[in-house]
């Protein structure tokens, strides 16, 4: 064997003695522990950090309620005074009317023909939804609900403003279903007295002493 073969044969004898797939000798190879195996996330089925107590909170966090529990525990702290229902109206322009509309009625600008199909729960305005608590409303701003997504980044008591709004839709629209049924009434109530009147019933039609 000649020097140089001689030497092309220690050579390779170094390098391939530097070839160790252990992992344990990763780091050593790899500065800064720059490799998979020492990444600081967590593994499937691998247990956290210290987790805490069952029960508690962060401090300046705030207590979740699904839609049932918020349905029964929860109570509107606010009266609905005009600064805020004019709170809630400025939310409900940013975030309630492309599905809902502008006056409730599930007419918004996403709903339609190969768009978001019209439900009754679109209409807020509607008997299904008046029907429900402050606070289920409440819950389902924050949890969403069939196609509504949530809402939770909506600061908790934001949306008891939109709750509130949201009333204030189906007290209007109520007012408006009252007033129509009062106008069929008096509409239904003078077209009966023209008939009896036409037919002589009405005492004294006929005339005569």
């Amino acid at each position: 064997m000649t020097a140089r073969a001689a030497a092309t044969v220690v050579l390779a004898a170094f390098a391939l003695g530097g070839c160790d797939d252990q992992i344990k000798h990763l780091d050593q190879r790899t500065p800064f522990f720059n490799t998979m195996s020492w990444q600081p996330s967590v593994e499937a089925f691998e247990e956290r950090a210290r987790a805490p107590v069952p029960g508690t909170m962060p401090i300046d966090g705030e207590r979740t309620y699904d839609l049932l529990a918020a349905d029964t525990m929860l109570v509107s702290p606010i009266s609905g005074t005009e600064a805020d229902l004019a709170r809630g109206a400025e939310l409900y322009s940013q975030f309630c009317t492309p599905c809902h509309g502008v006056t409730g009625a599930g007419d918004g600008s996403v709903v339609g023909q190969n768009r978001i199909p019209d439900i009754p729960l679109l209409n807020i305005r509607g008997e299904l939804t008046r029907g429900y608590t402050d606070g289920y409303i409440w819950g389902m701003i924050a949890n969403g609900r069939g196609l509504m997504p949530p809402y939770r980044r909506i600061p908790a008591m934001d949306r008891w403003y939109l709750v509130a709004y949201v009333r204030q839709l189906q007290a209007e629209a109520m007012a408006e279903e009252a007033a129509a049924a009062e106008a069929a009434a008096a509409e239904a109530a003078a077209a009966e007295a023209a008939a009896e009147a036409e037919a002589g019933e009405i005492p004294g039609a006929g005339g005569g002493l």
